[in-house]
């Protein structure tokens, strides 16, 4: 079970994209015969001879894209003459060959990608133009697929008979369509938080199902790739060093470089074998698993992505003044900047009060592969002083450190995004005795949002989405100041930024009138905190004192 670790301080999605107008038996590999002959003639003979390359479409969730940009998917495919296509959440749509955003989806119903959700794609009539899901799939050569890890939740027998059923019937669909390569990517493992031994089990026995003679025997072209297998431990969870921390079940970049390569090779070496008439490929064997790090440093160490916050686990804890102050906190799948979640903050602040959210971490975490780090922040438009807070040094006695931040009106006309080195973060003035006096990224033991310690009573909501290690392997002295405009751009335009070249510590700049800084995709992470602190420090100052006198 969790524990409530959170040191407080207290007295006591976005817009949908509009729709568009095997692994082998390792002890018995089927060999392709004529039929995967036929199957190279009918694929060429679709297609005119100026676009010969063979298309394949990968549905997936936030598993699936992770392991695609950090496993160098597109790249590995497109470099031996592939086209990679890739369709999301419905909100990110399809995906182009050349790893553009089509702004159109595939209108997949409820956003389902579990075995029931497929279930209902492929019993969809196949319609001529395409205006369903199935039928959208259906034009490429190759369909791959894959559930996320909450599937490996298997809560008993009768749900695993359950997953089998559905499959049989995606199955019975496959054999409709031998002119088409269907892959199977088996679902990732759960973490231990979030599942238990039973539920492991049955979701290693459903994997292996997919992959078994049973299921796979005398239909030659349906293919799986057991990703559950490559992540998996010897107690059917994801392997601790595949892990991003103890209740996100995601595999961490480390997790997608090792296995990225080889669902390149598992396709390339399909189609390698079809075309010379040969055995089809035994699976790559998995990566070794190395020795388990110490417990104190446990992390992502070249992640650069910390929190997506697509979880819907309840790990966040909340602090109040004591004062009547509320703060509600948790996921919020009705905003997001990035797949279908956010962290949703809802506050009602008295005078002079202040409310807490964060979370914290059973081992520290290392997070000192990069400058600092960056997150996208929206809110409802009310104006608050927000202060982020990480804890660094012992689990028990961990030390505060923060930096903080204003966001106006303005905030509400789309995401921004912000970001701050890790010299930025001052130990707080309400801190402990004893303690490291500077912050040490090696050792984060949690991070939180505080808001409030104004005069005035507050309600609203903010959003904070995509938690990142900002690149680079020290923070520059001198930062490039991005002044923003008295209005953040809206979400898929560029801002306009007037660059000033200047130090945060040096530079006195007037206070921002517009919300929060906001970031194309190619802006510089750390760019606006120079004008973000320097436009706060006198507001910063009085809040720090108020503060320390509520008992902080």
């Amino acid at each position: 079970m969790k524990r409530s670790t959170y040191p407080h301080r207290s007295v006591t999605h976005r817009p949908e994209a509009p729709v568009l107008g095997k692994r082998a038996s390792t002890a018995c590999l089927h060999r392709c015969g004529s039929l995967c002959v036929l199957l190279v003639l009918l694929l060429a003979a679709g297609r005119p001879a100026s676009a010969q390359a063979t298309r394949i479409i990968f549905l997936h969730h936030s598993c699936g894209q992770n392991l695609i940009e950090q496993g160098g998917v597109r790249e590995g495919l497109t470099a031996l003459g592939y086209e990679f296509y890739d369709h999301g959440y419905n909100g990110d749509g399809l995906r182009l060959a050349d790893g553009s955003y089509t702004g159109t989806n595939f209108d997949v119903p409820g956003d389902n990608t579990d075995p029931d959700g497929f279930a209902a794609i492929f019993a969809q009539s196949l319609h001529d133009p395409p205006d369903n899901t199935f039928s959208y799939l259906m034009q490429y050569d190759v369909i791959a697929f894959k559930s996320c890890y909450p599937v490996s939740n298997v809560a008993d027998d009768y749900q695993l008979n359950e997953y089998k059923s559905y499959y049989l019937s995606i199955r019975d669909r496959m054999d409709q369509y031998p002119d088409k390569v269907f892959v199977i990517v088996t679902q990732p493992p759960q973490v231990p938080a979030e599942s238990d031994p039973e539920e492991a089990a049955r979701a290693r026995a459903f994997a292996n199902w997919l992959q078994s003679d049973e299921y796979l025997a005398g239909h030659p072209n349906v293919f799986v790739f057991d990703f559950f297998g490559y992540l998996a431990d010897d107690g059917n969870f994801l392997r601790p060093d595949y892990r991003v921390d103890e209740y996100d079940a995601h595999p961490n970049e480390r997790a997608n470089r090792d296995v990225g390569p080889l669902f390149v090779e598992f396709i390339d070496q399909i189609f390698s074998s079809i075309r010379a008439g040969e055995p089809l490929p035994t699976i790559p064997p998995p990566p070794p698993e190395l020795p388990t790090r110490s417990p104190s440093s446990v992390a992502p160490p070249t992640a650069r992505l910390i929190d997506d916050f697509e979880s819907t686990t309840d790990h966040w804890e909340t602090g109040t003044d004591g004062m009547g102050s509320t703060v509600e906190c948790g996921p919020d799948t009705g905003m997001a900047y990035d797949g279908v979640a956010s962290l949703r903050i809802h506050y009602n602040i008295v005078p002079d009060g202040w409310v807490d959210c964060g979370r914290s971490f059973e081992s520290p975490q290392d997070w000192s592969g990069g400058a600092g780090i960056s997150l996208f922040l929206r809110s409802d438009g009310t104006p608050q002083l927000v202060t982020l807070m990480l804890f660094s040094g012992d689990t028990d006695e961990p030390t505060p450190f923060e930096v903080e931040f204003e966001i106006t009106s303005e905030s509400a006309l789309g995401w921004g995004q912000i970001g701050f080195p890790w010299e930025s973060f001052a130990r707080a003035e309400w801190a402990d005795e004893g303690g490291p006096s500077e912050l040490d990224p090696t050792r984060v033991t949690g991070y939180g949002f505080s808001l409030g310690a104004d005069e005035t009573s507050s309600e609203g909501t903010l959003w904070v989405d995509d938690l990142h290690i900002s690149p680079g392997a020290a923070p520059p002295l001198s930062i490039p100041v991005a002044t923003p405009t008295s209005a953040p751009a809206a979400p898929g335009e560029e801002p306009v930024e007037e660059p000033v070249e200047g130090s945060v510590e040096e530079e006195e700049p007037e206070e921002p009138e517009g919300g929060l800084c906001p970031f194309s995709a190619i802006a510089l992470p750390l760019g606006c905190l120079a004008v973000l602190l320097a436009g706060l420090r006198r507001r910063s100052g009085r809040a720090r004192a108020r503060r320390a006198n509520g008992g902080r």
